[in-house]
């Protein structure tokens, strides 16, 4: 699908354009007037025969047939009559739309109703539709906005995208403040049609476009965006701020793992695998977009944060904050209270000679002698004589502090109102460098699904674990005639439908050294679990005990965008409490398997900490990658836990499986 044409229409019709200023259709129209738009503009509108001094048209079929084919039509009229309007569009061949009116899936009902209306059509006749529901495009290279909203007229070289209208807004209002250009701002809308997946493919091929920032509240089909990431980073950074992170994805899960990786947390691993930067809030929207102001960000040099102040308060509070964030600290230089802008000039000449310093945060305070302004032109000045090391500055304070901060937003100098914010944001870019180094571009596993299906059975579960070579704690049915058979110490448990959660019921008897305790445990569980065991999918296992091992859990939750999300953690019957645990898609291979594991807090345990005996790390990789291959293999599977997998000195054991269809 070619977004070519509705990114760089040759004319744009305006369906709803009005006389009336404060009309939505007027304001878009006004907008593309005086973006300076270069190709015909035609206002549409029933019953007008000018509009804003331009010859109107009453629909869209009065248009001249040259201008169909690289036509943009933006559609801002009520609800009840956008769907006439699509109808239009297919017949007459205009295939790139906006819908900017609102009132279609948001509003449930007949809205849900139209909306999957314009997206059949849409698919019938090839249409390009952007929202409904939508702020609408800007393209500063083209010279055009085609939205509702102010935006300053020169270009830049990063592309926004948000799916929240009033969200885009004011970010396009932040950003005037604060001096930043953009090549690309996109309001998703309700994405009836046009997506994340479809835009970022477009910027992928837009050599003007460096860097991507996206407001999404959700993503339509994970994989594929993990596809397209994955390989865009490689040439231009993508950050992403998702809403909603706050919804208890799991509450409603029957396992541990779905409860720990429900559909917020799968969001989170599939943008990180995707090797897109991810944003926990406007905050660190805003500070990142100021970062890559400066094209120095992604300087190779050495990564160590260095500090320059007046204020010895203020630099031991961003010093915390760097030992918090695990940043490599250069120096931390104290010009005292009384330094002047030829003090700062000074020390900015001295410390960006020096090949070692590579990113610098300058600090100033108002103080008696301080000179915010000058010393701010000393350090645009530096910036300048220093192109590729990265200079930031959060002047703190407020009136006298201002114009300072006005001079760095016009010379493109990552200004931040608090340090704090500077060195989480120089994190973020830190973590992004690093996944340049790692990041494999992701392909959907593409793995032959099994005919026969999984079932919930306990003891098939599992002989479906040994299928994929993942090995088992010996179990078998409890029968009294084999009593004498089974080996000591065994473990008696209750398994089936109602026994969901064995410990908290008390289904689970260990230690039991001979034929006899094992033979009275099993008698105290069914008088217990009388009604219980009426159903036959309910019923007793007796496993073989193990000893000297620790208890680690693996476990999947399948997410409907972004596929199998992977589990691997601390095990037992604290794994809720301690949420010890790391989080994968599922193309892991064994070296990824490896690193996950590593970032365990129980990892330094699982290695042989203070002398003790290592365990089977390679076991317990290839563990988690085989279960990464059954769950792809099996879509029928929703959750899965083995929990615990006793992980011994050489090799390990599943003791528990559960499987949710």
């Amino acid at each position: 699908m070619s977004l070519q044409y509705f990114f760089n229409p040759r004319a744009i019709a305006v369906v709803g354009a009005s006389r009336n200023p404060k009309k939505l259709g007027r304001q878009i129209l006004d907008n593309v007037l005086a973006g300076g738009f270069a190709g015909p503009v035609y206002p549409v509108n029933l019953k007008e025969k000018k509009v804003a001094g331009l010859p109107a048209y009453s629909s869209l079929d009065s248009l001249p047939r040259s201008s169909r084919a690289g036509l943009l039509a933006i559609i801002a009229i009520p609800a009840p009559f956008v769907l006439a309007e699509i109808k239009k569009c297919g017949a007459l061949g205009i295939k790139n739309i906006i819908i900017i009116t609102a009132g279609f899936k948001e509003n449930g009902g007949e809205g849900i109703k139209i909306e999957e209306e314009i997206s059949r059509l849409a698919a019938r006749h090839h249409l390009h539709i952007l929202g409904p529901n939508c702020l609408g495009l800007i393209n500063t290279w083209h010279k055009m906005n085609a939205t509702f909203a102010a935006a300053d007229k020169e270009t830049g070289n990063s592309a926004l995208l948000s799916q929240s209208g009033a969200i885009g807004s004011a970010a396009l209002d932040w950003l005037k403040v604060k001096d930043f250009n953009f090549g690309y701002f996109i309001s998703l809308g309700n994405k009836a049609v046009i997506d994340e997946n479809q835009i970022l493919s477009y910027l992928a091929q837009d050599k003007r476009i460096d860097v991507v920032v996206a407001y999404l509240e959700e993503i339509k089909d994970g994989r594929r965006f993990m596809e397209i990431v994955s390989r865009l980073v490689k040439h231009k950074p993508v950050a992403v701020l998702k809403a909603g992170t706050s919804v208890a994805g799991g509450a409603l899960a029957k396992s541990h793992t779905g409860s720990l990786a429900g559909s917020s947390a799968a969001v989170r691993v599939g943008i990180e695998r995707a090797g897109a930067i991810w944003l926990d809030n406007l905050e660190d929207l805003f500070n990142l977009i100021l970062l890559f102001k400066k094209e120095s960000w992604h300087n190779p040099g050495p990564q160590e944060l260095y500090v320059m102040t007046n204020a010895g308060g203020v630099a031991v509070l961003t010093v915390d904050e760097i030992c918090r964030q695990k940043l490599p600290l250069g120096n931390s230089q104290d010009l005292l209270g009384d330094a002047d802008a030829a003090r700062y000039q000074a020390a900015l000449a001295k410390t960006l000679a020096d090949k070692k310093v590579n990113n610098l945060l300058v600090l100033l305070t108002p103080q008696t002698s301080t000179e915010p302004l000058a010393t701010a032109r000393a350090v645009v000045a530096a910036a300048k004589r220093y192109p590729h090391k990265l200079i930031m500055a959060s002047f703190v304070g407020g009136k006298e502090v201002g114009s300072a901060r006005a001079l760095f937003a016009q010379n493109n100098i990552p200004s931040f109102d608090y340090p704090e914010e500077a060195v989480r944001s120089f994190k973020k870019l830190i973590a992004y460098k690093k996944t340049l180094v790692s990041i494999r571009p992701y392909t959907a596993p593409r793995t032959k699904i099994k005919t026969k299906k999984a079932d919930e059975d306990y003891l098939s579960s599992f002989r479906l674990l040994q299928q994929y070579k993942i090995p088992v704690a010996k179990i078998s049915r409890y029968d009294e005639a084999r009593l004498k058979a089974y080996r000591y110490p065994a473990v008696l448990k209750t398994v089936g439908p109602d026994f969901l959660h064995k410990t908290d019921t008390g289904g689970v008897v260990i230690n039991l050294h001979n034929a006899l305790e094992l033979r009275a445990a099993a008698e105290r569980l069914r008088r217990k679990n009388r009604r219980a065991f009426r159903r036959k999918e309910n019923y007793l296992v007796v496993q073989e005990q193990a000893s000297h091992f620790q208890e680690i859990i693996l476990g999947f939750k399948r997410d409907a965008s972004f596929g199998p999300i992977l589990m691997v953690g601390q095990g037992g019957i604290y794994t809720e409490v301690f949420k010890d645990f790391q989080l994968a898609v599922s193309d892991l291979n064994l070296a990824e398997a490896s690193r996950l594991i590593a970032r365990l807090n129980i990892y330094p345990i699982l290695n042989g900490a203070r002398q003790q005996k290592r365990f089977d790390l390679k076991a317990l990789a290839r563990a988690l990658t085989n279960l990464a291959r059954l769950a792809n293999e099996h879509p029928e599977i929703s959750e899965l836990d083995i929990n615990p997998l006793f992980v011994f000195e050489k090799g390990v054991a599943a003791g528990d499986v559960r499987i949710i269809l």
